[in-house]
C-alpha cells in the first residue's frame, strides 16, 4: 500500500514569513508512517532550506507538484487557486478558516472545494468551551502569541511607563488598561501587562467609558461571519487622553472593532490618541508561531490517519469541530445558510 502523503506550501502573503511545518516538525509526521513534500522555498521566511527538509527526511517539489502529488495539503493560509483549481477529489485541505480575512468570508469558494470533493478542515474553528478538541485548536496558540505581542506594542506605544513607582520616573500610578474580550489573546494580553504594574480590567462589549484609560486592546475571537462589529467608537476615542494607546487585534483590510482603524498601521486620531491596527500580530515571532501550527497539524495527523491511512469520520464529536467540508457537502450550518441565501439572491442553482 503507498504511504500517505502530506504536502506542505509555501506562505504567499506579503509579510507572512511562517511555514506550516518546519523540518524538526517533518520528522515526527515521517514518525507517523507519513510521507511529506515540502513547496521549494517553503522555508526561507526562518531561514529553512530546501536542504533541511531533505534532512529531515521530505521531499521538495514545486507548488504543482505539491498540490498534485499529496493527499493532505497542509498551509496556513489556504493556496490561492482560483475556484479551487490545483485540487483533486479526494484531497483534505487544512489551514486557518476564519482569519486574516479567509475563505469563511467567501461562501462560494468553500462551496467550490466541496464539489470537487475536498475535505476542508480549519485548525481555528475550535469553540473555546469544546475541551476535547483543545489538540486540533491552533487559533488559541496564535491568538496567546498575538495577545503577548499587543501588550508588549501597546506598552511601546504609550506615552509613559506602565507600572508606578512614585519617582520622577516612574509616575505615581499605575497605567490604567481595558481588555475588550475574554477569549486567548485578550487573557494573554491582560496577563502580560499586569506582570509590567498595569492596573488592568477586562470587558465583554463596547467599553462604557475610556477617559481614564491609559491603554485599550480590542479582542474578539472571529467565527463566521468573521468581521467584528465595532466596539470603541471615534467618539469613544475623543474622550481619551492624549498620549494613550488603543491596540485592535481584529484590523484588517475590512476594518476592525476600533471605527476608522487603519490595518497594520498607527494613526493619531482626536486629541492625540495612537490607534494600533494589528490583526496580523503573531506573525512577529513567525519561528514559535510556525512551531506552534505544525503541532497542531501533527495533532490532527494522529486523528485522522492514526495508521498511515485517512480515516475521517464526521460524526467524531472531536473532529466534527473543525471540519468543514467532507463528501460534497459544506458542513458548517452557517456556512451553508450563507451559501443558500447568496445563491437565491443570484438566482444560481
Amino acid at each position: 500500500m503507498a504511504s500517505l502523503t502530506v504536502g506542505v506550501c509555501r506562505e504567499t502573503t506579503p509579510g507572512d514569513r511562517r511555514v506550516a511545518v518546519p523540518p524538526s516538525s517533518v520528522r515526527e509526521l515521517r514518525a507517523l508512517g507519513l510521507d511529506v513534500l515540502v513547496e521549494v522555498g517553503a522555508g526561507e521566511g526562518l531561514r529553512l532550506t530546501d536542504q533541511a527538509y531533505r534532512s529531515a527526511g521530505a521531499g521538495i517539489g514545486s507548488r504543482e507538484e505539491v498540490l498534485a502529488g499529496t493527499d493532505v495539503v497542509v498551509a496556513l493560509r489556504p493556496p490561492a487557486l482560483v475556484a479551487g483549481r490545483g485540487f483533486r477529489h479526494g484531497q483534505v485541505l487544512v489551514a486557518l478558516m476564519t482569519l486574516f480575512g479567509s475563505p469563511m468570508s467567501t461562501p462560494f469558494l468553500v462551496r467550490a472545494w466541496s464539489d470537487r470533493g475536498l475535505t476542508v478542515i480549519g485548525l481555528d474553528l475550535v469553540p473555546e468551551a469544546e475541551g476535547a478538541a483543545r489538540p486540533l485548536d491552533a487559533a488559541a496558540s496564535l491568538e496567546q502569541l498575538a495577545g503577548y505581542e499587543a501588550a508588549l506594542l501597546a506598552a511601546g506605544l504609550l506615552d509613559r511607563p506602565v507600572p508606578a513607582g512614585g519617582t520622577s520616573a516612574l509616575p505615581g500610578t499605575a497605567a490604567r488598561v481595558v481588555i475588550v474580550g475574554r477569549g486567548h489573546a485578550a487573557r494573554r494580553a491582560g496577563r502580560t501587562l499586569r506582570s509590567c504594574g498595569a492596573d488592568v480590567c477586562t470587558v465583554d462589549g463596547p467599553p462604557p467609558d475610556l477617559a481614564d484609560s491609559d491603554i485599550v486592546i480590542t479582542s474578539v475571537r472571529r467565527g463566521f461571519p468573521h468581521h467584528p462589529r465595532i466596539l470603541v467608537t471615534a467618539e469613544s476615542l475623543r474622550t481619551m487622553r492624549p498620549g494613550s494607546v488603543v491596540v485592535d487585534m481584529t484590523a484588517d483590510a475590512d476594518g476592525g472593532s476600533v471605527e476608522g482603524v487603519q490595518p497594520e498601521g498607527v494613526t493619531r486620531v482626536g486629541p492625540g490618541v495612537t490607534v494600533a491596527g494589528a490583526g496580523r500580530l503573531a506573525e512577529r515571532l513567525p519561528r514559535v508561531a510556525s512551531e506552534a501550527y505544525a503541532h497542531h497539524v501533527i495533532a490532527l495527523m494522529r486523528r485522522i490517519a492514526p495508521r498511515g491511512v485517512l480515516d475521517i469520520d464526521p460524526a467524531d464529536p472531536v473532529l466534527s469541530a473543525v471540519l468543514v467540508a467532507h463528501g460534497g457537502l459544506v458542513l458548517r450550518e452557517e456556512l451553508w445558510r450563507s451559501i443558500v441565501e447568496e445563491t437565491a439572491v443570484a438566482g444560481l442553482p
